[in-house]
């Protein structure tokens, strides 16, 4: 089986936090949170460690991921 990431779940994790104070937390800026969210751009491992820390939850949990037949992957 291959790995591969779907969809970001960062808006469903953030629950009743607002992405400004999740942003400010983060050191980065709110454009950067909205582009993870909106899947323009994906979260550095570094940033879905220090995220993971900071919402109680674990790096791998921002994406969901999609199991595949080795030699199959998709984009």
């Amino acid at each position: 089986m291959a790995l591969r990431k779907g969809r970001c779940r960062l808006k469903t994790l953030l629950g009743d936090l607002k992405p400004a104070e999740f942003a400010r937390r983060m050191g980065v800026t709110q454009s950067a949170v909205s582009r993870w969210i909106k899947g323009e751009r994906e979260m550095s491992y570094e940033n879905a460690v220090l995220a993971a820390r900071i919402l109680g939850c674990h790096a791998e949990d921002f994406y969901e991921w999609i199991e595949s037949p080795k030699g199959k992957r998709q984009r």
